[in-house]
């Protein structure tokens, strides 16, 4: 079929004013043109030449033949007159968008947005016509999908809109963008214009660079930034209906699946779970993924946004799509006859829960509660906020995936890409800074204590989570190579990935180590949204005990064997229960049901990447429930355990279905009758792990699980209820003393490793005196050195006590039997010496020199020195004492800075030949730079100089500038001054602190600023602030004369700047990726963010970024509040200098300042005549100064980032 854009210009009877809206048949073979008057063909021939005529400055609407100009984009362009207009734009497209390989993600994903267009608008891509709309409002963009197969590989391809004059005089008033999943080009530059319908050659793509500023090249593509609303109507997608979809459903010969539930009674479910009736809660999560009634005001190219606004709580909120709703069988035929939506109007609801009095729903940024007594399934009054604080960046990685604990404990997880500082409304102060986390985890709150705590940091980007029959914890995973995660008790796990341009640093800096995911025995494409154990009655044998996987990607669900390795798992696929060929089924979430079988939530989309539901390429409207069930056998009738008495309870703890006995649970704990316990401690001492397992679970619910029962129960023969009384016991983070050594014993002489590895998770939350002894035994074990789990999870105990407990980490260490065990020796020896040596202090490095006296023999020592090295690498190592000098001595290491340090002649002369002649590699000559800061060595100082002037390496410059300060040598300012333009900023910055050290070379630095032989502007407010501290008379005049003190900003004006910047932040949208431009120029120097940056000032990676309340001041009056451990102090020294920084480390003989170019000064405290608060921050005044709108929104943008956005 022949279809060109010729023929579609002159065919399309969109605009009525096309003079070539003829068919061929009514013109077969000759062109009419209309008569041009003179003045509009003037008018053209001046426009081809730049100029306009007469006094409107409009240009000609029409020419006979397609001439095609130039025209801006914006209001500044002159309008035209009404009548068709025709613009062009060239675009050259990376591979991935073109062509019929790779994947269909990034093809499926492109879209162009269009804004500020009255009237109709047609849009051609290749000849081929893509888009026919009209009335685009100014904002926000009309995102329009663009179909795959059109774009050329290595072409320049022919995008041409079409628009009416008379409506949109000015054509294009916004630029259009074109995007793909992550990157997007802005169309700005000006665009090709015609008049007159475009010839076949003006159609087609080029492989010839067209002669056109509108043409853009793979290089214009950057990340995208374009904030997003959702469009007025979604792209769809494929629509297979409920029956059809049914009938495509393919299953193994013993399974049937059955259709539950389908639009319009449910739609986008994300979560379901059931009540003690056996009635289905499920959550649908319809108004994903834009939150009502707020505006998105930036975005970087993961989809990761700033709103404007935290949106409050229901009843205040603005009203959502989102729906809670309860579906009931009421005789017991498997199907689901009524239907109630429960709660309506919600924004982002995607999990319930019913229990404990109410309905619990998360809501992000909050859990909240709505209480219903008499469970009428009306709440009866409106919902406690139970906690708030969880993050919103990317709704497709909220917080969710609600589950009864079988401790009573409400579980949840959070996903990838956001991050939370949750606080507890009504039990935290009003000012807490909450629990942060970046990224993915599994959390947990306790309904009756009001407790909310991290379960296990880490994993994938978990969105729903279940425990199997004895109470593990698994979460799927969105990426390939597992069929899930196992989470354990304080578990630190690999984070979803680690590329630096996405995921922060890890949250703890000394973990050395993350605990992986169940691996495959064989790959596994990905991804395993969710994974249960299959554990209903109403499955056949075989399929029991197995995992099952949703697979939504590959539109299926997958089982899996698993297999115990050590304290958890490995896991080999064995069948694929459910599949399908149906494109739009997307199963997310399964769950062991009350009748026995399994249940699958099916969020029904042919477009699934949430990149493209942001795209609105999304159907709110369809979703569908399955059951799945073995085909011959019953299901369990009998699921209502709402009138069941305590007795009936207790016996279900051994039905074989598990939620019955979990639900069991759960309703003996909230009756919390005393009836029940005597019956509980009978199921408790029997030898089978159900009903055993339950029955503990319900005692330690009811507060029955007393010391004698809990020691009782850690002699039991079942592995599971050892180790969950451990757990438990741990939930009071300190251990009854009566059971001390029996939990000591057990944990020298446990022979299951999840039982050794729960004590490990355990004693990470006691007090020393307590987890300390549990390490000690467990790691004396000759089993575990192998483990996936123990040995990190022995580290993680360890090193929680570093820095608050060494001495009594310290005494786990004189024993020397306990250094030459396997796991020891491998795993805890060299991250112990890492440790003390990355933390750095004088205490930590005085640490590590005790620990190689400590050492029993040379490969202790050997491996503590591995630890050593690797806290350097990469790095310099910094002025160590003399005893960990000495140590290191004693080890065959750094004899010549120990030599140095004694004053040996021939160690100077033999540093002064090494550091001259560049042999031994950087870190080592810095070593020797910073030596003769500290060992005054005054034939050191022409190397010293040579060395901050010359050098090569910016590391080596700054070291020996620093060293400097310690020379009173008229000729060093001089030189420094004198070189000053040749200097790196790096440089120039370790210079002035070096210049304003001393008063005479202050003076210097003023005297070469007076000759105009340094430019003024080197001495900022805060450096004539240093210089004036010195209180020379002379260099006082000099500063008075030269650089006037400057007006102190009033409280008024502050307060005038502070509603103006966040104003400006709120009224238009920021680009975080310029902004990230204008941190590492401004801010850089002396802060870290994510991976980048100095450490003057403190680390603003876990700082509370997002609260404009906090961190407007901070920036825009540095001085009103200056953060604890960065005061600024000004310290006076016996040979004359004065030194400005703030207190990096000090002990009983010697003080470190961190000066303002982030080098380290290490001072003898004999050598300090004052040290005093300067009573002013570091932070220099005048930040934003110099920055536009524009700029000040970017950086913000970029600053509130929650994660990072490059590498």
């Amino acid at each position: 079929m022949k279809s060109t854009l010729a023929q579609g210009l002159r065919n399309d009877t969109s605009i009525s004013r096309d003079p070539l809206n003829l068919s061929s048949s009514q013109l077969p073979q000759r062109r009419s043109f209309r008569r041009i008057p003179l003045a509009e063909v003037v008018a053209l021939l001046l426009a081809a030449f730049g100029q306009t005529v007469g006094p409107s400055s409009i240009v000609a609407a029409e020419s006979p033949e397609p001439v095609w100009k130039e025209r801006a984009v914006g209001s500044n362009a002159p309008p035209v007159a009404g009548g068709p207009v025709w613009l062009r734009a060239w675009l050259r497209v990376p591979d991935n968008l073109t062509g019929e390989s790779g994947p269909d993600l990034w093809r499926d994903s492109m879209v162009l947005s269009l804004s500020a267009i009255p009237g109709p608008v047609v849009v051609w891509l290749n000849g081929q016509k893509i888009i026919e709309t009209r009335d685009l409002p100014p904002s926000p963009p009309r995102r329009f999908k663009v179909p795959k197969g059109i774009l050329q590989k290595g072409n320049y391809n022919a995008l041409i809109l079409r628009l009416d004059a008379g409506r949109a005089p000015h054509a294009l008033l916004e630029p259009p963008s074109f995007a793909g999943y992550f990157d997007e080009v802005r169309l700005e530059r000006p665009w090709q214009i015609t008049f007159s319908a475009p010839s076949e050659a003006d159609l087609r793509a080029t492989a010839t660079h067209p002669s056109s500023a509108a043409v853009y090249g793979e290089e214009d593509f950057r990340p995208a930034t374009t904030v997003m609303t959702a469009n007025p109507e979604p792209e769809r997608g494929l629509y297979v209906s409920p029956a059809d979809a049914l009938a495509k459903l393919r299953t193994e010969p013993d399974l049937v699946v059955e259709g539950l539930l389908h639009e319009p009674q449910v739609a986008q479910p994300t979560q379901l779970s059931f009540d003690e009736r056996g009635r289905m809660w499920v959550a649908q999560y319809r108004q994903y993924p834009y939150p009502a009634g707020l505006t998105m005001i930036s975005r970087d190219k993961y989809y990761r946004s700033k709103y404007d606004r935290i949106p409050p709580p229901p009843p205040n909120q603005t009203p959502g799509a989102d729906i809670i709703s309860v579906h009931e069988d009421c005789d017991g035929d498997g199907a689901y006859e009524t239907h109630r939506q429960v709660l309506t109007g919600l924004n982002l609801a995607n999990a319930v829960l019913r229990g404990h009095g109410g309905i619990w729903v998360m809501n992000p940024p909050y859990l909240l509660f709505y209480p219903d007594a008499n469970g009428d399934d009306v709440p009866d009054r409106p919902p406690e906020v139970r906690l708030q604080g969880f993050g919103l960046e990317d709704t497709h990685s909220v917080a969710n995936g609600l589950a009864w604990g079988p401790d009573g404990w409400i579980y949840g997880a959070q996903g990838s890409t956001t991050t939370s500082r949750v606080t507890r409304p009504g039990v935290d102060p009003p000012d807490a800074s909450g629990t942060a986390v970046e990224g993915c985890m599994v959390w947990r709150y306790h309904p009756r204590l009001k407790l909310y705590e991290i379960f296990a940091d880490g994993s994938g980007n978990t969105f729903g989570i279940s425990f199997d029959s004895e109470g593990r914890l698994f979460t799927g995973h969105n990426g390939g190579d597992t069929r899930g995660w196992h989470h354990v008790q304080e578990g630190q796990y690999l984070k979803q990935g680690k590329d630096p341009g996405k995921f922060g640093p890890a949250p703890n800096p000394y973990a050395y180590g993350e605990m992986p995911m169940m691996r495959s025995t064989h790959p596994i494409p990905r991804f395993t949204h969710m994974t249960i154990l299959a554990e209903g009655t109403a499955l056949p044998g075989r399929w029991r005990g197995r995992f099952f996987g949703v697979d939504p990607l590959h539109h299926q669900v997958i089982a899996a064997d698993r297999r115990t390795v050590g304290s958890t798992f490995e896991t080999t696929d064995c069948g694929i229960p459910l599949r399908t060929d149906d494109l739009t089924f997307r199963p997310v979430y399964l769950a062991n049901a009350p009748d026995g079988s399994v249940v699958i939530a099916d969020f029904r989309e042919e477009y699934i990447a949430h990149g493209q539901n942001y795209q609105s390429q999304i159907d709110p409207t369809t979703g569908r429930i399955y059951r799945l069930r073995g085909r011959e056998l019953p299901r369990e009738r009998d699921v209502d355990l709402s009138r069941k008495s305590i007795p009936e309870l207790v016996a279900l703890l051994s039905h074989p279905n598990i939620w019955h006995r979990q639900t069991a649970v759960r309703l003996l704990a909230e009756r919390n009758e005393p009836s029940a316990v005597p019956l509980l401690q009978v199921e408790l001492e029997k030898t089978s792990v159900h009903p055993a397992l339950e029955a503990l679970w319900a005692l330690h619910q009811l507060g029955a699980l007393n010391a004698d029962l809990a020691g009782r129960a850690l002699l039991h023969p079942v592995a599971a209820v050892r180790g969950w009384t451990v757990r438990l016991l741990g939930d009071a983070r300190v251990w009854p003393a009566s059971l001390e050594e029996s939990l000591l014993t057990l944990a020298a002489s446990e022979p299951d490793a999840e039982v050794r590895c729960q004590l490990l998770s355990t004693a990470r939350r006691l007090p020393a005196r307590q987890a300390l002894p549990v390490v000690r035994n467990v790691a004396r074990g000759t089993n575990d050195v192998d483990d996936p789990f123990i040995p990190l999870m022995t580290w993680f105990v360890v090193e929680s006590h570093c820095a608050t407990n060494r001495e009594a980490v310290l005494a786990l260490f004189t024993d020397p039997t306990f250094w030459t065990a396997p796991l020891v020796h491998r795993h805890l020896v060299p991250r112990l010496m890492r440790r003390w040596a990355d933390a750095g202090s004088r205490q930590d490095l005085l640490t590590c020199a005790r620990l190689l006296r400590l050492a029993p023999g040379d490969a202790e020592r050997q491996a503590l020195l591995r630890g050593f090295e690797e806290a350097y690498r990469g790095r310099s190592i910094p002025a160590l004492p003399d005893e960990l000098v000495q140590a290191l001595a004693d080890s065959g290491r750094m004899t010549l800075l120990f030599r140095v340090r004694q004053g040996e002649p021939a160690a100077l002369e033999e540093a002064m030949k090494e550091l001259a002649q560049g042999g031994s590699g950087e870190a080592p000559r810095i070593a020797l730079v910073r030596i003769f800061g500290e060992v005054k060595y005054p034939p050191a100082v022409p190397l010293l100089l040579r060395t901050t002037l010359l050098e090569e390496s910016i590391e080596m410059r700054v070291a020996a500038c620093t060293a400097l300060q310690l020379y009173d040598d008229p000729n060093i300012a001089d030189q420094v001054c004198e070189a000053w333009s040749q200097l790196p900023p790096e440089v120039q910055r370790a210079a002035l602190n070096l210049l304003s050290s001393r008063p005479a070379w202050s003076k210097v630095l003023l005297e070469f600023v007076s000759q105009g032989r340094l430019p003024g502007s080197v001495v900022s407010p805060d450096l004539r602030s240093r210089l004036a501290r010195h209180g020379d008379p002379v260099l006082m005049e000099l500063l008075q004369r030269q650089i006037p003190a400057p007006a102190e900003p009033s409280a008024a004006d502050t307060r005038s700047q502070l509603e103006k910047v966040r104003r400006l932040i709120t009224i238009a949208p920021g680009d975080p990726y310029r902004g990230e431009a204008v941190f590492l120029e401004r801010c850089a120097t002396c802060h870290t963010l994510f991976f980048k940056g100095g450490r003057i000032g403190p680390d603003l990676t876990s700082y509370q970024r997002d609260d404009l309340g906090t961190l407007l001041p901070s920036i825009l009056d540095p001085n009103a509040a200056i953060r604890e451990g960065f005061e600024n102090v000004l310290v006076t020294t016996r040979d004359g200098r004065a030194l400005n920084g703030f207190l990096a480390d000090q002990d009983t003989h010697v003080v470190v300042v961190r000066g303002f170019d982030g080098a380290d000064v290490q001072l003898r405290r004999e050598d300090i005549v004052t040290l005093e608060p300067a009573g002013r921050s570091l932070m220099p005044e005048g930040l934003l100064d110099g920055l536009n709108d524009d700029q000040i929104r970017d950086f913000f943008a970029y600053l509130r980032q929650s994660q990072p956005i490059t590498k």
